[in-house]
């Protein structure tokens, strides 16, 4: 494997590969969003911050904070090194679990138990410098050596973490991982210090180090002799005092570094239901029961023809998504650009967002979403795919009228009724534009779909929805040519054929060697600048068709203030602290009552 392909492959396994998402905290998060590079020193990656002297306890008349938890399906662990990579955990777990680095709800990185984190002249070793006088809830002081035994913890080939994988860029992660008896590339300098070695430099490491699996644990966290209580071994802000399979409890961590809210004194995680869980995470809010709940397009007429939940309703800005169409350069019409030009000329976007997709997206110009401007100062390059499909397909040498060649969308079979129609919305908009035959086969299961796409090699027509996957424009490698995501998808390959004017194949391999340079620099206008021009090749040559960015929505009670919730977080606010608060002449005379109850 390459060094560019091992740094993919620390992320390509978290996107979604079938269905579409129906949510926010349905997506896999994929390393997920870091700084802003215009707000950073030239080559420090985080500004030194100073740890307040102590924490203060929840006021004495503080609440009790009750959230809903939908693990989606999949078990429900609070243990940071064991539980699956799924992205409800990655907003649950770092209440209670801390790393070096933590993520803000846009994705950008901060300092946590680090305060400062940075790289040397390559990128290929990074320094992080511990916050003095932290501690886990115990107090047992947090060293070096703890935070390199909890990463070795991760790796035990015998437990091995699901997030194990964002460790793979440190020199010995991937042979300690397959159970080879080797060192990792991370050395305890002294008690506050850490030096942590690449095999190849990576521009967006650090977004890799605020991922949970990087949590720090208690030394004793294992030990069975003497087993700890529930929350001593947490270094998070919160520390799970229980968990049962209906909830978690989690009450402030006087040890931690940062300052607890002082009207919230406990959060009670509200494990959703299996089955039509949307739907009852809804009327959990409606009853009171729970401060915020997700509104997936699914509830989005009910709510919105509901006055009290209307007026709760928030709106996500700077989108971290973007939906888009993919085409295989290896199936006819599609393997000539004026072809897969024709289609996008065909969309109107401006309709599918607003009339098909309920305003839950807004048109997408690029593949890189907005946010990007604001954490990695990242100016996407844009294309409005405008032309006469007609004209284009004839360009291309497309009769659609004697064409013999059959056009399949697939989508499973388990999607939702309204999923599937607004799929045929979007198909009767190409073809009438196009002329173009498509059939919408709804028979197949997920992974059936699977199937079919690796007999063929590629799908014709796929839809798919990318989630950013760091602090910079690196979602781009998912189209180079060590992806996964490229060969047996889309297939934008050197050797492909000019197609008129366009040279996709000459572009394919221009663009490999931008992103590369990107992924490697440490500069961040040289880049961005190199992103910028990899980009324009993209969109030059339609590998991707962007549709919308994702805007999703959610609800939350009014007497909750000061939360921050984004493209990264979701609904669920990213931290409960000092900045939020309680308006207690908006809270409601009767109590909460208990979901389900």
């Amino acid at each position: 494997m390459t060094s560019s392909q091992t740094k993919f492959a620390a992320f390509t396994d978290l996107l979604t590969t079938g269905q579409v998402p129906r949510n926010r905290r349905d997506l896999l998060r994929v390393s997920a969003l870091a700084a802003a590079a215009g707000s950073l020193p030239a080559r420090g990656i985080f500004a030194r911050q100073s740890t307040p002297a102590s924490s203060p306890a929840a006021g004495t008349d503080a609440i009790t904070l009750h959230l809903p938890f939908n693990p989606y399906g999949q078990p429900v662990s609070t243990d940071p090194h064991r539980t699956v990579n799924w992205g409800p955990f990655w907003v649950m777990l770092p209440y209670a679990w801390s790393g070096l680095l933590r993520f803000d709800q846009n994705g950008a990185v901060e300092a946590d138990l680090a305060e400062s984190v940075e790289p040397n002249e390559d990128g290929t070793v990074y320094t992080a410098t511990l916050r003095e006088g932290i501690s886990f809830a115990d107090g047992t002081p947090i060293t070096a050596e703890h935070v390199l035994a909890s990463w070795l913890r991760a790796l035990d080939s015998s437990a091995l973490s699901p997030m194990s994988r964002f460790m793979e860029p440190i020199v010995g992660a991937t042979e300690i991982a397959n159970g080879e008896n080797v060192a990792l590339g991370v050395t305890a300098k002294d008690e506050r210090t850490l030096e942590i070695t690449l095999t190849a430099p990576l521009a967006h490491f650090p977004s890799y180090l605020a991922t949970f699996g990087y949590a720090v644990v208690h030394p004793e966290i294992d030990n069975l002799e003497t087993p700890l209580p529930p929350g001593d071994a947490c270094s998070g802000a919160w520390k799970i005092t229980s968990a049962s399979d209906q909830e978690i409890v989690m009450v402030p961590n006087p040890q931690h570094w940062s300052d607890t809210s002082a009207d919230i004194a406990e959060i009670v995680w509200h494990i959703a239901p299996g089955g039509n869980t949307d739907q009852a995470i809804l009327e959990w809010y409606q009853e009171g029961a729970i401060a915020v709940a997700d509104a997936p397009i699914g509830l989005l007429k009910a709510i919105r023809a509901d006055d009290a939940l209307n007026a709760e309703l928030v709106a996500i800005g700077d989108q971290a998504a973007t939906m888009v169409l993919m085409l295989d350069f290896h199936q006819p019409p599609f393997n000539d650009v004026r072809a897969r030009r024709a289609v996008v000329a065909a969309i109107d976007r401006q309709a599918w967002c607003k009339n098909v997709q309920q305003q839950t997206y807004v048109v997408a110009n690029s593949f890189t979403p907005p946010v990007l401007a604001t954490i990695a100062g990242y100016t996407a390059p844009t294309d409005t795919f405008e032309g006469d499909p007609a004209a284009l397909l004839t360009e291309a040498g497309v009769d659609t009228a004697a064409s013999e060649t059959e056009l399949l969308f697939f989508q499973p079979a388990t999607d939702s009724v309204e999923s599937m129609e607004r799929t045929s919305a979007l198909i009767t908009m190409i073809t009438e534009a196009t002329g173009l035959q498509i059939t919408h086969d709804t028979a197949l299961t997920t992974e059936q779909i699977t199937a079919a796409r690796q007999d063929a090699g590629g799908l014709q027509i796929a839809m798919q929805q990318w989630q950013l996957d760091s602090d910079q424009p690196s979602l781009l490698a998912l189209f180079g040519q060590d992806s996964p995501y490229n060969s047996g998808w889309v297939n934008w390959e050197p050797g492909l054929e000019d197609s008129g004017e366009y040279t996709p194949g000459a572009d394919a391999a221009a663009y490999s060697e931008l992103v590369a340079k990107a992924i490697d620099s440490l500069d961040a206008e040289e880049r961005n600048a190199a992103y910028a021009e990899a980009e324009a090749l993209l969109l030059k040559n339609a590998v991707v068709i962007p549709l919308g960015f994702w805007e999703p929505r959610y609800l939350q009670k009014p007497w909750l203030v000061g939360t921050k919730q984004g493209p990264w977080s979701g609904s669920t606010p990213v931290r409960i602290d000092s900045e939020v608060t309680i308006d207690r002449q908006q809270l409601p005379a009767t109590p909460q009552s208990t979901p389900g109850a």
